[in-house]
């Protein structure tokens, strides 16, 4: 009696000690992925846990929304090194031979880039597991004017941990003639499931645009079923209900002519950021019993004490170099606001303000957010490990055999 006694003791308090590893592994924070990578490579045990896919639930249930983890950004004059990382973390920049490619959107784990004209193709990259796929850009004669963005199509997920081999849609929204009186919108879906386009949604009948009205490349708004794409110089909404495969506009409450930044706010809203000189504000809208859209501002920041002041000496560097608003994270109440200084994240619960990147003419920010899967991770590793050790001793072998020749040939001398 006393030995099972003592034998369940024992396992009860191996037991506890794993319960208690794994209640200390689940409390680390998901914005600091490497600390999940050296606490796996620690032993296998710790390994074993952090890779299993029930304490990975477990631990994006405890956590909520993915950590930000790093943004793409659309910078005049394209340049390489367009992903900026927050933290030590295992993404790598897209392996992309384009110097000019052009980030169209980044969500649900997935970033879509355009290389054109470089390439007719479109690329879906998957940050965390390093894997790209290309798809054909949709075959239009009036492919000029357009934004897009990449979803998760995968039935019942839940979106915190996407899986880049997992299905998704590409949605594209454009205008077929910008520069005509009569312009129209139209929208176009790609499957990965069949791998191909959708019919050209359009509504000839009711919905014009002004001459030179652009789609403004900036994130989409998921909001419910539809996404929402802000037009340039805050003139309005082109809104896609991919249920109904309809589009229409929605009006903003005020014009800022720096462009605005729409996102997804609680209780399935429709929100929107834009700046008036100084001034941030920040919208939410309601749909009115007529079916109309009613906003109201939520909230007015003075960004004047938060952001270095803006001294533009040359017209055309001006108009990029305006505080405007060009990013924002849905969950995180997180706006990216562009100066002249550089690129500006402001939290908008805490208000902390930090700068992440140094001075440019940028356009738009596509923030990343994503879990990290420890074991993907160090397979990765010891994958780019093998391919870098591989290349070494390939030199290595050609620098022997250089020396071999260069002594043998010493040799044969007289």
């Amino acid at each position: 009696m006393s030995n099972h006694c003592v034998g369940g003791g024992a396992a009860g308090v191996d037991d506890l000690t794993d319960d208690l590893v794994a209640e200390i592994l689940l409390r680390l924070r998901p914005s600091e992925p490497a600390c999940l990578v050296r606490a796996s490579a620690v032993c296998k045990p710790w390994r074993r846990l952090l890779t299993d896919q029930a304490f990975l639930r477990r631990y994006r249930d405890f956590h909520g929304a993915p950590p930000l983890l790093g943004f793409l950004h659309n910078v005049a004059g394209g340049g390489e090194d367009r992903y900026v990382p927050f933290t030590a973390s295992p993404v790598s920049p897209p392996d992309i031979a384009c110097p000019c490619w052009v980030a169209l959107d980044c969500r649900h784990g997935r970033a879509l880039l355009d290389e054109f004209p470089f390439s007719a193709d479109f690329t879906v990259w998957h940050p965390m597991a390093g894997r790209r796929r290309r798809l054909p850009r949709p075959d239009l004669p009036y492919f000029m004017s357009y934004a897009a963005a990449v979803l998760c199509s995968a039935v019942g997920c839940n979106h915190l941990d996407c899986r880049g081999g997992g299905p998704f849609l590409v949605v594209v929204v454009g205008i077929d003639e910008p520069e005509q009186q009569n312009s129209r919108p139209w929208a176009t879906v790609y499957s990965s499931d069949s791998d191909s386009w959708s019919p050209t949604t359009s509504d000839y009948l009711n919905l014009t645009l002004t001459p030179n009205c652009d789609v403004d490349r900036k994130p989409a708004a998921l909001v419910g079923d539809a996404l929402h794409f802000a037009l340039a110089e805050g003139s309005g909404i082109i809104k896609y209900n991919m249920g109904e495969c309809s589009l229409s506009r929605i009006h903003p409450p005020v014009v800022y002519k720096g462009g605005i930044v729409v996102m997804a706010m609680g209780g399935n809203l429709l929100g929107l950021g834009g700046i008036e000189g100084s001034i941030l504000s920040m919208w939410s809208s309601d749909v009115s019993l007529d079916g109309g859209v009613r906003w109201e501002k939520n909230r007015v920041i003075k960004l004047e004490s938060l952001l270095p002041s803006i001294d533009c000496v040359e017209a055309v560097a001006c108009e990029l170099a305006q505080p405007a608003p060009i990013g924002f994270v849905d969950g995180a109440d997180i706006v990216f606001v562009r100066t002249d200084a550089g690129i500006f994240m402001i939290e908008l619960k805490s208000m902390c303000v930090r700068k992440v990147c140094e001075r440019g003419y940028f356009k738009a920010v596509f923030p990343y957010t994503s879990f990290c899967t420890p074991g993907v991770h160090l397979q990765q590793n010891r994958v780019q490990f093998s391919r870098k050790r591989l290349l070494e001793l390939r030199e290595g072998d050609v620098a022997t055999g250089m020396q071999s020749n260069g002594k043998s040939h010493k040799g044969r001398q007289p």
